[in-house]
């Protein structure tokens, strides 16, 4: 089992330790890329994908 499908089974366990982190390399691994442009700058942040579109975390 690699890391992307070990980082889905831990985030569908809804773990208390899930960091950002986690959370960053998983999307990235969904092809999904972060946005530091306008409103998601300090502690939201967007994640974009062009074809399942926008995640925003904060």
């Amino acid at each position: 089992m690699g890391q992307k499908d070990k980082l889905i089974r831990r985030l569908k366990s809804k773990p208390k330790d899930f960091t950002f982190d986690d959370a960053e390399t998983l999307l990235r691994y969904l092809d999904y890329f972060r946005s530091n442009k306008g409103k998601t700058s300090g502690s939201r942040v967007m994640f974009i994908n062009e074809q399942h579109g926008s995640i925003l975390l904060s």
